[in-house]
């Protein structure tokens, strides 16, 4: 869910039960994950 631009940070902390800053505090890397498109793991594989 957290790579996809379609899923706002708000609609993934609701369906988790959680406020938004809990996600950026368990999750450093969210601001990147939210930022590229196409997850570096999966940009890779694609080569």
């Amino acid at each position: 869910m957290l790579p996809n631009p379609d899923n706002s940070i708000e609609t993934i902390a609701g369906l988790l039960g959680v406020s938004v800053g809990t996600l950026y505090n368990h999750i450093p890397e969210l601001k990147e994950l939210r930022t590229s498109r196409i997850p570096a793991q999966l940009e890779r594989n694609a080569r």
